[in-house]
């Protein structure tokens, strides 16, 4: 079910959200930390609702921004729909070799999409080898623990 609604870009230094208004959350049937698929301006993304100051909202991200060509005060009509699917992190490959050779990967699967992304995310952002390397060792020891 997607459900259409219109709201402002919520500017807040270098972030914005977006609001999800009550009456949305109860027409998809889910609560406030619900797994979403937003779709703005043809652009579409994936995030997780939150609370905020008893506001429930979802980040908005910069590229998410740029790509939806909406800036902070804009009103913009937002498509939301529920991701109830599995949630695919993209990994590097040296990540992947690691989990595959110590027989992890179903293991690293079972875990949250937040927890997947975190581990996926420090591993890609190192620059040099060795770092890479160190923080892959901490993601199958954060496994195996």
């Amino acid at each position: 079910m997607v459900v259409t609604y219109s709201t402002e870009v919520i500017g807040e230094g270098n972030h914005a959200s977006l609001t999800i208004p009550d009456a949305v959350l109860a027409e998809l049937g889910t609560n406030r930390r619900a797994p979403l698929i937003i779709t703005i301006n043809e652009h579409t993304y994936r995030s997780t609702a939150v609370g905020v100051d008893g506001q429930c909202r979802v980040v908005f991200p910069q590229a998410d921004r740029v790509a939806a060509n909406a800036t902070a005060g804009d009103i913009v009509e937002v498509k939301l729909e529920l991701d109830s699917g599995h949630r695919e992190v993209e990994l590097h490959s040296d990540l992947n070799a690691a989990l595959v050779a110590a027989g992890l990967r179903e293991q690293f699967e079972a875990r949250t999409y937040s927890t997947r992304r975190e581990f996926a995310r420090q591993v890609a952002e190192a620059k040099a080898e060795d770092t890479r390397k160190r923080r892959i060792e901490k993601v199958v020891a954060a496994l195996l623990a």
